[in-house]
């Protein structure tokens, strides 16, 4: 049943509120409040540096918290569709989560050991949609169904026996998963079970990047503060690496003349052919031609004795269409250095329908297998997994060619918060077998989409299966589009990596919905307002805990210092089963074979280990023989 002490505070919290607000809203009484949290609701709701510091506010957003929910508790109710066999059970409905726990006397919970009797609990945030409906139209007394769908997916079904308590556990949930503003997160409220050994916020910081970067390429690029207090581009970070003789006042020259004020900044630096891959968004070229003579500069400062290649990754239309509206491209008049090249990827738009489209796909279990594959590619999701590899294979393919150096590769889109960051991303991926391990691929992710900008909050406000009425235009599951590449590469090269699929699905499920803080807003900018890094706890820091760590480790990687080129056809690819059929599919097996091959490649490693280990011995043991017979021979010669 529901935890007798989380409904006790909900009341008790309910009173409070109810009884102090006024006086604490106007005249707001520190000391009595902090303690008051202190000793009623800490366990649930409140973070003690919050009370400190944002008292006010967060009372508030308690407040609205507790006022969305209608009906705290439902007993009775069954679970018919869901990650566990059907069984009934009770709903709780808490500030940030929806819970059911299984009846315990219940046939098919009864003497279970494993995940049957265990409880479901969803963050409010990973619900994607809700929906509520009479089990029979014409009998609304047999009560209703609740059907919730997530953004990993996951779909839910909860025979209810009143039709009313459906109802309200609806317009609850639906409220407390659409809630706005940050201080409604649940990271602000997480307090981690864990002791953080590592501390994901400066773990990935720009000042180690580039000291790394210097000694591969001393006295090309700096770090400017240019962007300071985010007075040049809100979407940047603060610090961002350019060109060395490059001086501020050309980055500013250069924002106002680029979408997004996206002035160009290092992405990657490929240290065997010395090129580079810079990242902004589209220049302001318009239907007069614009020109700015500070960018000019700042392109044409990256080049040596080779042209550069700018890539667009907006289809040809979409670019051409952009000119008319203000956008555009570089003219060959201004940027005559310069080859222009497009390489289009699909819109964000186009991007969430294909998703919903594959996801309707996989959760209909009525379709053949030879209907599957043809509506899997009417879906056109693996079209934007085809584009967008293959526009990274080719960045790719420019960066490290053979027989030339230092060609430089300036890619952008639209504003370059997108389909820029997943290409540039990927790029690295193909090139770098550092990005390849766990801690280069979390550098990477938080390098080029975190601080990179892309706007996190806005594209997963919704996933498959709903779409805001704000935030609507904006959705797009860009980022699980990088997944699932990174997932494609995995698999045609899974020795190559250090980390598993599991890696990448807990990225894809914590960037809709988290107790941790990394996902959370749009910017850098955004995270700074909302103190999101003092007040919330780092994905990274999670991750990189030995005991977390080690279940994201490939037991067969093999370090491989070369550029891995995929295959971008069509039946490359394969189905991400474990993120598209997580839910319908039963894994035990899989599971169990997959434990049992990595336990058996961990005892290979370390009998290699040992083997190694007894032939330097033995090395060791023979010259020292070896010295011994030589001593004893100049002994009997001096004899």
């Amino acid at each position: 049943a529901c935890p007798p002490q989380m409904l006790l505070r909900l009341v008790v919290l309910s009173l409070f509120i109810a009884a102090v607000a006024s006086r604490y809203i106007d005249d707001m009484n520190y000391g009595d409040l902090r303690q008051f949290l202190d000793d009623q609701i800490m366990q649930i709701f409140v973070p003690r540096r919050m009370v400190r510091q944002e008292g006010a506010r967060l009372l508030l957003a308690i407040m609205e918290l507790a006022e969305a929910i209608e009906l705290p508790q439902v007993n009775g109710v069954f679970l018919r569709e869901g990650p566990r066999q059907a069984t009934t059970g009770t709903i709780c409905v808490a500030g940030h989560h929806l819970m059911f726990a299984p009846d315990q006397q219940s046939p098919t919970v009864r003497g279970q050991k494993d995940d049957a009797s265990k409880d479901i609990w969803i963050l409010h945030r990973m619900v994607d949609r809700v929906v509520a409906e009479p089990i029979a139209k014409d009998d609304p007394s047999r009560g209703g169904l609740l059907l919730l769908k997530l953004k990993n997916f996951l779909l839910l079904t909860f025979e209810i026996g009143s039709l009313a308590d459906c109802q309200a556990l609806f317009r609850s949930i639906e409220k407390l998963s659409n809630l706005r503003g940050f201080h409604h997160e649940y990271p602000f409220y997480y307090r981690v079970p864990f002791t953080v050994l590592d501390d994901g916020w400066t773990a990935f910081d720009l000042d180690s990047e580039f000291t790394k970067l210097a000694v591969l390429a001393p006295d090309q690029f700096r770090i400017s503060s240019a962007n300071a207090n985010y007075a040049l581009c809100q979407s940047y970070p603060e610090k961002v690496i350019v060109p060395k003789g490059i001086g501020d006042d050309y980055l500013g020259l250069s924002a106002e003349f680029r979408e997004g004020r996206r002035f160009p900044v290092l992405s990657y630096y490929h240290a065997p052919t010395k090129s580079t891959i810079m990242r902004c968004g589209q220049p302001l070229v318009g239907p007069t031609n614009r020109r700015c003579k500070g960018d000019e500069t700042i392109l044409n400062t990256l080049l040596t004795t080779e042209r550069g290649v700018i890539v667009d990754t907006r289809p040809k239309n979409v670019g051409a269409d952009s000119k008319r509206k203000g956008g555009g491209c570089e003219s060959s008049q201004f940027y005559s250095q310069w080859k222009y090249l497009v390489f289009g990827t699909p819109r964000i738009r186009d991007m969430h329908d294909a998703l919903a489209k594959i996801v309707d796909l996989c959760n209909d279990t009525r379709v053949s297998s030879d209907r599957f594959v043809s509506k899997a590619a009417a879906s056109l999701w693996y079209h934007a997994i085809t584009d967008i590899l293959t526009a990274s294979a080719n960045v790719a393919s420019l960066v490290a060619q053979e027989g030339t150096s230092g060609v430089p590769v300036v890619v952008h889109g639209g504003e370059g918060t997108d389909s820029t960051l997943a290409v540039c991303s990927l790029a690295q991926l193909i090139l770098d077998p550092d990005v390849r391990t766990i801690r280069g691929f979390e550098s990477l992710v938080e390098r080029e989409w975190i601080n990179a900008g892309h706007p996190f909050s806005s594209r997963n406000a919704h996933s498959a299966y709903g779409s805001g009425a704000v935030t609507g235009p904006k959705e797009s599951p860009v980022f699980l589009v990088f997944l699932h590449c990174a997932y494609e590469l995995l698999v045609q090269f899974p020795l190559s990596f250090e980390f598993t699929e599991e890696f990448l699905i807990l990225l894809f499920e914590h960037s809709y919905a988290s107790e941790f803080g990394s996902f959370l807003g749009d910017n850098e900018l955004e995270k700074r307002q909302w103190r999101v890094k003092e007040c919330t706890t780092s994905l990274w820091s999670y991750v990189n805990n030995p005991k977390i760590l080690a279940q994201f480790v490939n037991s067969n990687y093999e370090p491989n210092e070369k550029v891995i080129w995929p295959s971008v056809t069509p039946q490359s690819f394969v189905l991400w089963r474990r993120v598209f059929l997580r839910w319908q599919m039963k894994w035990e097996e899989s599971d169990a074979v997959k434990k049992a091959a990595a336990d058996a490649k961990l005892k290979e490693k370390a009998l290699q280990s040992r083997v190694h280990s007894l032939k330097r011995q033995i090395a060791d043991l023979t010259r020292e023989a070896s010295l011994i017979t030589a001593t004893n021979e100049g002994l009997k010669l001096t004899e």
